[in-house]
């Protein structure tokens, strides 16, 4: 990373695109990882279609909650275990997504400014795939369920507000948001006996409160901590931190960046735009291993054979040696089951 001199003054900023050829080497490599991930989710996608194996927690969950959920006379959508496995998926491809998307501003070095924003958002949405199977073996699958509920109300209240923001409280777009939204109110006070709309409006079902983003990531790192991680909430708040800064309009992030000097043939001040290979190669790790870490965990949940996460692992393993050593990353490889197995 650069830094700035104090005393110089403002001229152009030399955005540097070149990169020497080992270092497009490298930034391919990694390029080829995120691309492995996201189509590692797809495989197993097309070979599992999210159903349970036998066995596997899922699987007592699809017992404990039915789908179609029996209590829920008129159902808008997918309803029990059925919407456990669809708002899990949902997360999940969001998150492989954005790794498609990282892995195209590597292969084009365009990796100056715009990689944390998407490594944020890889981790927000593995965050939340996992925070709806929850860290409790022991605990009632309809907590589960009532998670699952809050993601979809949160999800629920956005588009309508949003809806009613850029168009107009008339428009079909809206009214349809809003009908859904309301629907699934009823669907949840229905579901859930003792809840309150108050409950509604807290985020708030059988004890689980929907956790605000940041709450959400840093109770992941808790929960790899639990499995011998080095990563504590402290440093996993600064972590979230860091790239929110990268984010939003932070002038540090960019100014640490720039490494000022002078154009040899005008000898007008310039500050030139420098990122370090090791900063890369760190702050893509941060998006491998979380997305890695849940897509074993949501493996793990539903029972699946460990083949496709094996073929992934293989190719993590070759470029990284060490990624699988680094257990500051690591998530437990179990995930929610009954008391006893």
């Amino acid at each position: 990373m650069g830094g700035d001199d104090p005393q110089a003054t403002l001229g152009a900023v030399a955005y540097l695109q070149v990169v020497d050829l080992d270092t497009q080497a490298r930034l391919d490599e990694l390029s080829d990882l995120f691309r492995s991930c996201r189509d590692s989710l797809h495989e197993l996608s097309d070979s599992y279609h999210w159903k349970p194996a036998s066995g596997s927690p899922a699987s007592e969950d699809a017992l404990a909650l039915p789908s179609p959920d029996p209590r829920i006379r008129d159902p808008r959508g997918k309803t029990g275990h059925r919407m456990i496995a669809d708002i899990v998926h949902s997360f999940l491809v969001m998150a492989s997504g954005h790794l498609g998307g990282l892995a195209g501003l590597f292969s084009s070095a365009e990796v100056m400014l715009s990689p944390p924003i998407l490594i944020r958002a890889v981790i927000e949405n593995c965050a939340h795939a996992v925070w709806v199977l929850g860290d409790d073996p022991e605990e009632p699958a309809d907590h589960r369920l009532a998670r699952a509920y809050l993601e979809e109300l949160l999800s629920a209240e956005e588009e309508k507000k949003n809806a009613g923001r850029m168009l107009t409280k008339v428009h079909p777009t809206f009214m349809r948001a809003e009908a859904d939204y309301k629907a699934l109110k009823a669907e949840i006070l229905a579901r859930f006996a003792g809840a309150t709309k108050a409950d509604l409006g807290d985020k708030s079902l059988l004890n689980q409160e929907l956790p605000r983003l940041e709450d959400a990531v840093v109770w992941m790192y808790a929960l790899t901590k639990k499995s011998g991680g080095t990563i504590g909430s402290e440093e996993a708040m600064g972590i979230y931190g860091f790239l929110s800064n990268m984010t939003h309009p932070t002038l540090y992030s960019a100014r640490d960046k720039r490494l000022w000097g002078v154009e040899p043939f005008s000898g007008n001040r310039v500050a030139e735009l420098r990122i370090e290979i090791d900063f890369l190669e760190k702050a893509a790790r941060a998006a491998l291993a979380a997305f890695y870490n849940a897509l074993t965990y949501v493996n793990s949940y539903f029972g699946w054979p460990e083949d496709l996460l094996n073929d992934l692992e293989a190719r993590i393993h070759a470029v990284i040696p060490d990624f699988f050593t680094d257990v500051s990353a690591r998530m437990p490889e179990s995930s929610p089951t009954r008391s006893g197995e």
